[in-house]
């Protein structure tokens, strides 16, 4: 695939809990059929609570203020990767690979949206940019996600079975010739959990102490198990907005404390990932590889492993903070030699796409 080089590339990820920027430098080389990559720097720039807000409330925005929002996104994430490679004095870097900010995703209408203009992100750091990753999918009639299954395939050869706990919890199948590959959204997953708990003034639940000294809510855990998407068939795929439409209204209309309220999301999060192992997964012994930022929510990995017999796997904290990001990295890489980075078999697209625009300095 690399035919002996090695690639430097850069892969930022903006999620859907809207928690900042994830920026991550990654060195690729090519051994046998898989591909090693390095994390050689990384770091996490929290957005202020007005971009925040912003990013928010961006679906409501007239299309002049989306437009320009979009531009400022685009020079904001250039300015802040300009940054981390002055910072770190980075002098080899092939290209960037950014995912933006989804603020729609509406596949059944055609089409998926993430904000962070690349032409101004190549303007800003005068370095090749991948973007707009998932609308090629979509145009082929695929969900346009999940998209970091591709990363799973290549990067962690020894894994199949991956959950990722990012804004939504997503699950990835891979069969044992790593051939087919099988992954979809599964539930709402940080968005609810850091919505609760900013009503406490706090950013998220640090390793769940919150939800851990709550109380099930048993009447809302059967409604939040009720919702339609969670009994969908796959493949499926779901948009922040869809989480503030079907989820967290649930919550809303009940008066039990925050840490009841988390309790039941986390009891929900575990039974649908439960569900989803359990019944798709063949009983044999194998282990969940988990990542994302619900990984390190220690009551929710418990919780999940009261629901499974599979052994739960967290990896290093690199790996866990960053996945996203260096899948980003990863799936810049396959655009760039022009590889399909995107998958029917996981999408329900008409056929591999090759996805991502691109944009020179």
């Amino acid at each position: 695939m690399l035919q002996n080089k090695t690639v430097y590339g850069i892969g930022l990820m903006s999620g859907s809990s809207l928690d900042g920027l994830d920026i991550c430098y990654v060195k690729f080389e090519q051994q046998k059929s898989s591909i090693c990559y390095t994390i050689l720097q990384a770091t996490c720039i929290a957005y202020d609570k007005q971009q925040t807000e912003k990013l928010r409330k961006a679906a409501q925005l007239s299309a002049f203020e989306f437009a320009a929002l979009h531009t400022e996104m685009g020079k904001f994430f250039g300015s802040l990767t300009h940054q981390f490679i002055q910072q770190h004095q980075i002098e080899k870097l092939d290209f960037i690979a950014s995912h933006g900010q989804t603020i729609f995703h509406q596949v059944a209408a055609g089409f998926t949206t993430q904000i962070g203009c690349g032409a101004q992100i190549a303007a800003q750091t005068g370095h090749k940019v991948v973007c707009d990753l998932r609308t090629a999918d979509v145009a082929y009639g695929g969900q346009g996600a999940p998209i970091v299954p591709i990363a799973e395939k290549y990067l962690f050869p020894d894994f199949s079975f991956f959950l990722n706990i990012g804004g939504i919890a997503n699950i990835a199948i891979h069969n044992k010739e790593k051939t087919t590959i099988h992954a979809y959204d599964i539930c709402a997953g940080n968005t609810m959990l850091n919505y609760l708990a900013k009503q406490k003034n706090l950013d998220f639940d640090d390793n769940g102490n919150l939800s851990r000294n709550g109380k099930v809510i048993n009447e809302l855990l059967e409604k939040l198990n009720a919702i339609p998407f969670c009994k969908q068939a796959a493949p499926k795929s779901l948009g922040t907005e869809h989480i503030y439409e079907t989820w967290i209204p649930l919550f809303d209309g009940y008066d039990n404390t925050i840490e009841d309220k988390l309790a039941t999301a986390v009891e929900h999060i575990a039974m649908q990932v439960g569900n989803e192992i359990n019944n798709l997964i063949p009983h044999h012994n194998s282990s969940l590889f988990i990542t994302g930022g619900g990984a390190l929510n220690t009551y929710l990995i418990e919780r999940i492993q009261q629901h499974t017999s599979y052994k739960t796997i967290v990896p290093d904290m690199l790996t866990v903070q960053y996945k996203e990001a260096l899948a980003m990295a990863f799936f810049g890489l396959l655009r760039i030699i022009e590889q399909p980075n995107c998958l029917a078999s996981v999408t329900g697209a008409q056929k591999n796409a090759i996805g991502g625009a691109v944009y020179l300095p």
